[in-house]
């Protein structure tokens, strides 16, 4: 749909194409603008009895001088210097513009002159003998421009001239009849040429008044072109914005969607991040105190296993003290008494030596990379025998410890050698297997 403003600019501009024309051809060339340095200083109306304009500058000199009509047409203009004067004469229609500038260092002074051209009928009311001077201040009073009026002046001339072609022969002799015939005919002839100028100039008038209706309508539908191209424009950007703001909008729900969702998943998977270390913080605290307690018992079992190992070398020291005492012998009555063979010293420092030692087994963990030759070195050098094959990483080991010799202070000595990663004492926790 049109919008009222553009109809309206649009019948505007129809108006001035049809106007324009007409404004021109009815427009009164004598109302000219004067422009002083490019400032409209006044107006100069050449159909008064004196045309005349005079204007005085005081601050600058008048260095640019333009002359137009009503409409702004230029009609003429000149450059004067800054210092000096200067005259000028530009013809205006059937009259001329006399236009004299005199400018100073501090000021300038501008006085243009119209003057009329008088009119053919001032020449034959000169040669009637009627004034002239009445005939110019008609012609000043009512300036005409237009074909019609020119027509009209045309027509008065051949009334004229046939009202005196009929009053010269009562004037004159019959002599001068003939001749005042011939300037009658000649006076008609130049009027009939002028009237047929007139009616080429109304034909030429009429092609361009019909050139310049074929524009306008050229002209209008170009604008009806432009109207519709502006209507589709106007409707494709209706609908792109229509689309960019369906877009915006499910991007928007989208972004929302897609925060809701990571918040909820974040939400979950803190929740369930707290939820397993709350877990695993039950369990270390379980696994703790049951290591506590593995701890506590694995103390008291070695204790025990060391008071049970003290009473098993008591034990076996008093057993040998026992098989190491002398038997009474029993001598008959008859028989001459023997001699009785003192035991031998050598089984009973053996026994003696076998129940100081005590059997001690523990577990060895080896360095990364340590050879077979390198832990049977070890195990010879600690008088201990090599258990079994290695299980998960661990070796048995079994030795014979001196009575007074603590197992501690054995296997710190154990746990200095460069191969040893770790030792296990405990024989109640084995290693895993």
């Amino acid at each position: 749909m049109e919008t009222p403003e553009l109809n309206d600019y649009r019948a505007h501009l129809l108006d001035a194409l049809d106007d324009q024309p007409q404004r021109a051809a009815e427009e009164r060339p004598g109302f000219l603008q004067v422009l002083v340095n490019h400032e409209r200083i006044g107006t100069l109306n050449c159909a008064q009895t004196d045309p005349s304009f005079v204007y005085t500058a005081r601050e600058r000199s008048i260095q640019h001088l333009e002359l137009r009509s009503e409409s702004g047409i230029l009609i003429g203009g000149c450059v004067a210097p800054e210092a000096g004067q200067k005259s000028l004469r530009l013809p205006v229609g059937k009259g001329s513009l006399t236009l004299h500038v005199q400018n100073h260092f501090d000021g300038g002074s501008l006085r243009v002159q119209y003057e009329a051209a008088p009119g053919w009928w001032s020449h034959l009311a000169t040669a009637i003998g009627l004034p002239a001077g009445a005939a110019v201040a008609t012609t000043q009073a009512n300036p005409v421009w237009s074909v019609t009026t020119a027509f009209a002046q045309v027509v008065l001339a051949v009334g004229v001239v046939a009202l005196l072609a009929e009053r010269i022969p009562a004037w004159v002799g019959s002599e001068d009849r003939a001749h005042q015939l011939e300037e009658e005919l000649a006076a008609r002839q130049s009027t009939q040429d002028q009237i047929d100028q007139v009616h080429q100039q109304l034909a030429q008038l009429v092609e361009a008044q019909s050139a310049a209706v074929a524009v306008s309508r050229a002209e209008q539908d170009r604008v009806a072109q432009l109207n519709t191209l502006i209507d589709t424009v106007a409707h494709t950007q209706q609908r792109l914005n229509a689309q960019v703001v369906a877009v915006q909008e499910d991007l928007k729900t989208v972004k929302t969607d897609v925060a809701q969702e990571v918040q909820t998943g974040m939400r979950v998977a803190v929740t369930a991040v707290e939820a397993d270390r709350e877990l695993v913080r039950q369990d270390l605290q379980a696994v703790k105190s049951v290591n506590e307690t593995l701890v506590k018992q694995v103390a008291l079992l070695e204790s025990r296993n060391r008071e049970l190992h003290a009473r098993l070398a008591l034990t076996s020291l008093e057993v040998a003290k026992a098989n190491a005492s002398p038997k009474p012998a029993v001598v008959a009555k008859n028989d001459p008494p023997k001699e009785t063979q003192a035991p031998t010293a050598v089984p009973v420092s053996d026994n003696l030596r076998e129940a100081d030692r005590q059997a001690f087994m523990f577990w060895v963990a080896f360095q990364d990379g340590t050879t077979e030759k390198s832990i049977e070195d070890l195990v010879q050098e600690l008088n201990g025998i090599k258990k079994g094959p290695m299980k998960s990483g661990w070796y048995s080991v079994e030795v014979n410890l001196p009575n007074p010799e603590p197992p501690d202070r054995f296997l710190e000595s154990v746990k200095r050698a460069k191969i040893v990663k770790s030792v296990v004492t405990s024989k109640a926790m084995p290693p895993a297997q």
